[in-house]
């Protein structure tokens, strides 16, 4: 006999039955999983370690990139960093808004602007410090403003520059019910994420009260700064009930009840919730949060299909951005005779733009996914082939793209409690099929892929077995 399992949604919260109880170093999908490529490494260190990471589009069409460190803030171009702020004490993170043709970097110490065009930084005079930054309308908000975790303070109307208070819709608001402010998200409304609860933040339309505040949830509140991240009108967070996602400003819910919150808490103890980090991936429905290491762990949501998975990897900060723009002095470095280059110097390939997500290495590099694919496993949970019946498994067929570097391993058990029965890394042949002897009313299969194998997609195997007795 001859049956197909579909590998089913990665869910180590539930028992281990019908679902996958590992599934790392692979991306959720519709159709199954799909690979993950290693990181690879597209600029020379930092010269300092990096504190948060950011790109930006100016109006004029060039890509920026720029990274905040413990001394200061450096952008990249054309491979190479160079320092726009140094002299700084920065222990927090650095945390960015795009305003027009600027850039502002908020870090708990000084708040700095970067005139895109110009690619120069200063600080922002008048402007407060914070640990949290958005744009809201057309005004500037910072969260926990001048060290005070409780203050919201925002700019004048469509004015990053002008923060004295009551001119030009200059203001502030101290949140006294929630607790302290853990974050901000904007757009054209904002959610202040405090401690204990979430509060929108509408435009008023009045000019001496720009805004006004409505609690969202008095109950639910942002247990860690450094798990917020917005994709649109969604904002995505760790609260102490687990991972959530706040839709519209309005409608909560919880994204890893019952699926990998209590695995993600089994992994991360409280005290180093500060020392995640958040991003979407600007090109696919992903939102990566991870702790960093040698390896570090990312935990993978895709909030299209309900589906999560693992990436363990060597890195020291996630942020999402876009390929940079190259200079004439970058394309020459390329390209030496210019004359004799294929393209002209305003094509497109030049302008950078292109959205990726980016890594910090360990040793304070900046990177992407693009490098050989990382070695992958899909571990699902007990399956009955043949109901209360013994199978004897002769062989698996995998399902995936892959035509060598694949790994079957078989554990067949009478009771789930029992000793096994396994088939310990049988390899794929080349007519794909992967040879295997076990016995067992209960059937655990393992799919692994190996580092550098060539591979996109993995959806489950096809299982040859005889149905036996009832023992």
């Amino acid at each position: 006999m001859r049956k197909r399992f579909d590998f089913p949604a990665y869910l180590p919260d539930q028992l281990p039955r019908n679902v996958l109880t590992r599934a790392v170093n692979v991306l959720p999908a519709a159709d199954g999983y799909r690979s993950v490529r290693s990181v690879a490494s597209i600029s020379e260190p930092l010269q300092a370690n990096f504190a948060g990471g950011v790109s930006y589009i100016s109006s004029g069409g060039t890509a920026y990139l720029l990274a905040g460190t413990a001394v200061g803030l450096e952008r990249y171009t054309s491979g190479i960093w160079s320092q726009l702020i140094t002299g700084m004490t920065v222990t927090g993170r650095w945390r960015f808004a795009q305003f027009g043709d600027y850039a502002i970097g908020v870090n708990g110490v000084e708040t700095k602007v970067v005139d895109l065009n110009a690619g120069t930084a200063t600080a922002l005079a008048g402007a407060p410090s914070g640990t949290s930054i958005a744009v809201v309308g057309n005004q500037v908000v910072i969260g926990q403003a001048d060290g005070n975790k409780l203050k919201v303070k925002w700019s004048a109307f469509n004015d990053h520059t002008g923060w004295t208070d009551a001119v030009d819709q200059a203001g502030f608001q101290i949140m006294l019910d929630g607790g302290e402010v853990q974050g901000l998200a904007g757009g054209e409304y904002g959610i202040i994420l405090q401690r204990f609860a979430l509060t929108r933040m509408s435009l008023s339309g009045d000019n001496l009260a720009p805004f006004t505040f409505q609690q969202v949830t008095n109950n639910v509140g942002c247990a860690s700064k450094a798990s917020i991240v917005q994709a649109g009108r969604t904002v995505f967070f760790l609260s102490d009930r687990g991972f959530m996602a706040l839709d519209d400003g309005q409608a909560l819910r919880p994204i890893g009840n019952e699926k990998f919150d209590q695995s993600f808490r089994d992994t991360i103890s409280p005290n180093d919730y500060e020392k995640l980090w958040a991003a979407v991936d600007p090109k696919r429905s992903l939102v990566f949060w991870g702790i960093p290491g040698s390896p570090g762990r990312i935990w993978v949501y895709n909030w299209v299909l309900d589906r999560a998975s693992t990436i363990e990897v060597g890195f020291s900060g996630i942020f999402s951005g876009y390929e940079t723009s190259q200079t004439l002095e970058g394309v020459a470095a390329i390209y030496p005779d210019l004359d004799a280059m294929p393209y002209s110097l305003d094509d497109p390939r030049f302008q950078g733009g292109d959205p990726r997500l980016y890594l910090a290495t360990p040793d304070n590099r900046i990177g992407a996914f693009s490098g050989p694919t990382l070695p992958a496993t899909l571990e699902m949970g007990w399956v009955e082939p043949t109901g209360a019946q013994v199978s004897r498994i002769r062989a698996l067929w995998p399902i995936t793209d892959a035509v060598e570097g694949v790994r079957v391993t078989v554990d067949a058990r009478q009771q789930m409690g029992a000793l096994a029965e396994t088939a310990q890394g049988v390899r794929m042949q080349t007519s794909g099929r992967v040879p295997v002897r076990a016995r067992g009313r209960y059937v655990a299969v393992t799919v692994q892929h190996d580092a550098g194998s060539l591979w996109g997609y993995s959806q489950g195997f096809d299982l040859e077995y005889d149905a036996g007795g009832l023992r």
